[in-house]
């Protein structure tokens, strides 16, 4: 069985509800503080939640790669001219009318009607 095979079997049976279990405990047992019920069931949630976070980032990586390794083996293999749309695509996004409009941010300067005061007081030039 591959890791992404235990890691998407696993965490949601074994993983999430031990380490919702784990701050569960901790938490009712941590010296000087007094948790409700309902509270408790918040932690173990909590840290059930908190284990499902990497393995779905993990899941996640590990399809990304896969397609990388399908899209060079099939590249290899001469059977795909180019890689699917948006693979690898290095392209200068375009440009919307708004950031067309206003160019690079170091053209953009602003101008105060205070000419550039704070509170009645001027500000320095390189404040």
């Amino acid at each position: 069985m591959s890791i992404n095979r235990v890691v998407a079997l696993l965490t949601p049976l074994v993983f999430a509800p031990l380490a919702g279990a784990c701050a569960a405990w901790l938490a009712e047992h941590f010296p000087g503080v007094e948790i409700s019920a309902g509270q408790l069931e918040q932690i173990f949630i909590g840290g059930a939640l908190i284990a499902l976070a990497p393995a779905l980032q993990w899941l996640h990586g590990w399809q990304k790669h896969e397609e990388r390794v399908a899209v060079a083996d099939a590249a290899a293999a001469g059977t795909v001219e180019a890689a699917p749309a948006g693979f690898g695509d290095e392209t200068e996004p375009e440009l919307d009318d708004a950031e067309e409009e206003f160019g690079d941010d170091d053209e953009f300067d602003l101008e105060f009607e205070d000419g550039g005061a704070v509170n009645g007081q001027p500000v320095p030039s390189g404040a």
